[in-house]
């Protein structure tokens, strides 16, 4: 039986979450008051009281879509490990198959950072620490799916071995969180775009052999415009 035969408010309680994650992720948990809460669900006080008990229930129940959200890039999104035969001189589909493999991995450490703030991160640490720990748990999973992944092509002399596949993990984390700031793209005269297919492409020369690059990002280019058209939106 799912939540929602069980909770028939289920449904609507989700809804009204995502309009209240744009403000937790700017403004983090521990400022949040049930007035905020209400007009960023675009609905009264009192209408918000038949859906949510507490300002404790809507950090809660929010974790909750968090851990859920992490849960299903790693069943329906994460690439899966590389072919375990060595390739020598790798063909058109070949190239094809692994630098879009690749392409997914960083669209999921986009997803991943864009959700997940700094501010958010921190906040609820510190306020809300044994949720804390289970968004932790779920970022932990999410993780060792991509090491998994880089792993695999370091085994089979796709990417470098230069480094630890956390450290790349690490790289594009932070990389990425400093590119989805507009104040920085503003001094750096850069836009989101432009950014985010420079460092694509600089991660592709640093992690993959020469010999296995494909030049074609086409893929890539058209989900970054697909994210800042859903990001405008979303903001």
């Amino acid at each position: 039986m799912s939540e929602a035969d069980c909770d028939p408010l289920s449904s609507k309680r989700e809804k009204l979450l995502v309009r209240l994650i744009p403000y937790i992720q700017k403004q983090g948990i521990s400022q949040l008051k049930m007035e905020d809460a209400a007009k960023c669900m675009d609905i009264s006080k009192a209408t918000m009281y038949k859906y949510f008990d507490s300002k404790d229930e809507i950090v809660e129940r929010l974790l909750e879509q968090y851990v859920r959200f992490l849960s299903n890039l790693i069943l329906l999104e994460a690439p899966p490990k590389l072919s375990p035969e060595k390739i020598s001189q790798p063909s058109e589909e070949e190239l094809k198959v692994y630098n879009e493999s690749f392409a997914k991995a960083f669209r999921l450490m986009i997803k991943q950072t864009f959700f997940l703030t700094d501010i958010l991160l921190q906040d609820l640490n510190g306020s809300y620490p044994q949720l804390s720990v289970k968004l932790a748990q779920a970022l932990d999973q999410f993780q060792k799916k991509l090491v998994a992944y880089f792993d695999s092509g370091i085994e089979q002399g796709i990417f470098y071995p230069n480094v630890s596949t956390q450290i790349y993990l690490v790289q594009m984390d932070l990389v990425i969180r400093k590119l989805l700031d507009p104040k920085w793209l503003m001094m750096q005269n850069m836009t989101l775009k432009q950014a985010l297919m420079d460092f694509y492409k600089a991660m592709k020369h640093q992690i993959f052999y020469e010999k296995w690059i494909r030049e074609d990002d086409s893929e890539i280019e058209a989900y970054l415009d697909k994210l800042i058209m859903e990001k405008l939106s979303y903001e």
